[in-house]
């Protein structure tokens, strides 16, 4: 039975409203704020289960149920929350808090979302303004998201068999390489599904990021 965890870490805030629209997933979730991701959990309403990490870029909180590391370790504070995650049995993540600011800190959170694919779990990084999921090879739903487009990139070396229906740009058994960007900038187009439209991805192997961007117009 898939076990939900919620995590808060130490990027760039999301709105209550972005929070919110996760609202069913969150409250059958174990919540666990990463550093300073709880002062965004706190601002958007959701109680901490866990408060872990260094607090070296945030005060310490005053909590019952709070774990402290050292700042010099292996692992990031967000990673330390995926481990006591999957530690509690969960293995279906959602991350707030892991967009905006420094480069090497997103790579590095999309790093943490190929962690969690290893380990047998699922994980989506939510954000107002990008939708970051990693899959591995089987056949999904990318939903219609207004003002949004989406991208495909390999995570790993190749991604093999790729095929695309429902979508401005659709393709059949096609192969991405993380040494070129093929699969930029989409938008769905096709299929009704019960509360809105969707597009189908499927391939055959390797591991597939997809990010939905809200699409700027104001140019």
């Amino acid at each position: 039975m898939t076990k939900k965890c919620t995590i808060f870490s130490g990027g760039e805030a999301v709105s209550a409203q972005c929070v919110a629209e996760y609202k069913p997933f969150i409250d059958d979730s174990l919540v666990i704020s990463a550093d300073k991701g709880y002062k965004l959990a706190q601002a958007v309403g959701v109680k901490s289960d866990i408060i872990m990490g260094d607090f070296d870029s945030a005060e310490k909180p005053v909590f019952d149920n709070i774990e402290i590391f050292p700042s010099e370790k292996d692992d990031t504070d967000l990673m330390l929350a995926i481990k006591q995650g999957f530690e509690s049995g969960c293995d279906d993540f959602l991350i707030f808090g892991a967009t905006g600011g420094r480069v090497d800190h997103l790579l590095g959170n999309i790093q943490s979302l190929g962690y969690i694919l290893s380990c047998g779990g699922e994980g989506t990084i939510a954000a107002d303004r990008e939708i970051i999921r990693l899959y591995r090879a089987g056949s999904y739903r990318i939903y219609d998201r207004e003002g949004f487009s989406f991208s495909l990139v390999a995570y790993t070396d190749k991604v093999d068999g790729l095929t695309i229906k429902g979508a401005k740009y659709e393709v059949e058994d096609c192969l991405l390489t993380n040494a070129f960007p093929l699969g930029i900038s989409n938008v769905v187009k096709g299929f009704d599904g019960q509360d809105r439209k969707y597009a189908e991805i499927s391939f055959k192997s390797g591991y597939l990021l997809s990010v939905q961007s809200k699409m700027v117009t104001d140019f």
